[in-house]
């Protein structure tokens, strides 16, 4: 119990504004407080060693009734049974003063007892002096020592033999505790190169240890997928730090991306390819004679080798230097001279007769 929590009864009332304190206000603060206190505790008078308040996680520590404490004295229900400083701590108790802590037998209504630690803190109750008494039932804490020597075995096993790439960090200095055996598996070095090493070392993790990416051994650069948690051991606080190397997912998904960037550039190609090859199937080699060939002008045959290269208007009257409109005209005299509607057919009909290489593009300066 805190001084700051006792103080509430022990320290001079003051009448405020309006409104003052009477004692049995402050005896059902008191009351209150005790009942609500999740530590068993009993209150002793010091003029009469005669216990006056009792929670309810004493009566449930002690299996007892509150009319088995309450108005008996110490001498009937000894609190301090079997402690090594008998004298010295009821001397304190009958001086009012703090009663420290210490290992003591609390007598149970069956005849047996239970070893508690005990400690008393003087308090002022309706103007009388008062110890308070508060206990630590520790045989519920050795009962209950196995079981978390095992929790703590299974997990520190579970730790240790995880196919997870994992390792525990100070947080306080950022310096790796303990690695498990696939993160050591995975860079190659030893559990105890890891531990004490910092997670800035640029020799593991170049870049941060956040980054992704770690450096084995051996030097060779892993991409990881990295994560972090916050985790209290014992009362110490540590982040515990798990990796996913993707070293080679990455590397597929990057041969992947400049497959497809591949593909994209040469679209332009092949769908080229394939117009060509289907003209050449549909159309007249081109020994036979050029229907409507002769029929273009110079300046319109340049037009459609514009056109078999891939242009748009925008971009051939920058080329040929030329307004817009003067392109479009060109464009549809082509169509009308060569027999097609479309783009695409003016290409194939223009490469089936050589118009993307050869001798018959013309390239000419002038401007109509």
């Amino acid at each position: 119990m805190t001084n700051a929590c006792i103080d509430i009864f022990t320290r001079p009332q003051h009448p405020s504004t309006g409104r003052v304190s009477n004692a049995r206000d402050r005896d059902t603060q008191y009351e209150c407080f005790i009942e609500q206190n999740p530590t068993p505790a009993i209150v002793c008078s010091v003029r009469d060693l005669r216990y006056v308040t009792v929670n309810r996680s004493f009566l449930a520590l002690t299996n007892s009734a509150d009319d088995h404490w309450l108005r008996r004295s110490m001498y009937e229900r000894d609190i301090l049974k079997g402690v090594a400083n008998a004298d010295f701590l009821k001397r304190a108790l009958v001086e009012a003063q703090t009663v420290p802590q210490t290992l003591a037998d609390l007598a149970m209504p069956n005849g047996k007892s239970r070893r508690v630690i005990v400690a008393g803190q003087p308090v002022t109750v309706a103007g009388q002096p008062c110890i308070l008494f508060t206990f630590t039932d520790i045989e519920a804490w050795r009962e209950s020592e196995p079981y978390h020597a095992r929790y703590r075995t299974s997990v520190e096993a579970a730790f240790a033999n995880s196919s997870a790439c994992m390792m525990i960090v100070d947080a306080a200095n950022n310096v790796v505790n303990v690695a498990n055996e696939s993160l050591c598996s995975l860079t190659g070095y030893q559990a105890d190169e890891l531990a004490g090493r910092s997670i800035y070392d640029v020799d593991i993790w170049p870049s941060g240890i956040a980054s992704g990416t770690v450096h084995t051994k051996c030097g060779q650069p892993l991409e990881c997928l990295v994560s972090q948690a916050s985790v209290m051991v014992g009362e110490q606080a540590y982040v515990l730090w798990t990796f996913q190397d993707v070293t080679k997912r990455r590397m597929d998904e990057r041969d992947l991306a400049a497959a497809i960037e591949a593909t994209i550039t040469e679209s332009k190609w092949l769908s080229h390819a394939i117009l060509d090859n289907l003209t050449l199937r549909s159309e007249p080699s081109r020994s036979s004679a050029p229907s409507g060939l002769n029929d273009l002008t110079v300046r319109e045959r340049e037009v459609l080798a514009l056109i078999c290269e891939g242009m748009d208007d925008k971009t051939m009257a920058r080329t040929l230097n030329v307004s817009g409109n003067t392109v479009r005209n060109h464009v549809a005299r082509v169509y009308s001279k060569i027999g097609v509607n479309s783009r695409v057919a003016a290409a194939a009909w223009g490469r089936a007769r050589g118009f993307d290489s050869g001798p018959e593009r013309i390239v000419v300066s002038s401007h109509c």
